[in-house]
């Protein structure tokens, strides 16, 4: 069974490299309106066995389930990699063969991507680097605890490096949408070119 995990921090604290563009309320705007991009894109594919949000925001639980995503809740903000595993490890004791963990930031993402990832997934791991080759936008793993989340500066090397020194297969994949994520004010304005007909794109242009 593949189970497909996206994690939300504290919408909140959210994008502060955008700080110098976009107000606090706004940036929590964005990474909700993000999110629900996401989550669509995601009930749209087809073979997954469960969707599921990592959350201890009370407003994403709740668009989640109002989506029919089941949630697992978390009692604390704790480290991206830390509720990754958690979640991971919760999902394998519900009979979850595979997990795919995706961001809410990489709003360009497409129904036909996710599920190349499902099609690509098998013993080992997947990665998907952020466009500048240093973070990891999505990480597939079969079984789901083959090897750890090391979320942070570096991550798309050092989830690579492991699964390489460890033995576990790994893939590198680059489908565009998942490639791009929103972090910077270069960022946003890519978006506007990329996408100028998006709901995210309509959202920045009102301000």
């Amino acid at each position: 069974m593949i189970f497909a995990l996206l994690p939300v921090k504290a919408p909140k604290n959210a994008k502060q490299r955008l700080s110098g563009m976009f107000t606090p309320q706004q940036r929590e705007r964005l990474a909700r309106a993000m999110f629900e991009e996401v989550l669509a894109t995601l009930c749209s594919v087809e073979g997954l066995a469960r969707r599921v949000v990592v959350t201890s925001d009370e407003i994403a639980a709740d668009r989640a389930r109002s989506f029919g995503v089941e949630v697992f809740e978390e009692t604390e903000q704790s480290s991206h990699s830390a509720s990754a595993d958690a979640a991971a490890h919760r999902a394998a004791a519900l009979g979850a063969t595979t997990v795919i963990l995706l961001p809410i930031d990489v709003p360009l993402v497409t129904k036909e991507e996710i599920e190349m990832l499902i099609a690509e997934a098998g013993p080992g791991v997947i990665v998907v680097p952020s466009a500048d080759g240093a973070g990891t936008n999505a990480l597939v793993r079969t079984p789901p605890g083959v090897i750890e989340s090391r979320f942070g500066p570096g991550s798309f090397r050092k989830h690579v490096s492991q699964a390489e020194d460890t033995g576990v297969p790994v893939k590198v994949l680059r489908p565009p949408g998942l490639l791009f994520d929103i972090d910077t004010p270069e960022d946003i304005v890519e978006l506007l070119t990329r996408a100028p007909s998006s709901r995210i794109a309509a959202l920045l242009r009102s301000w």
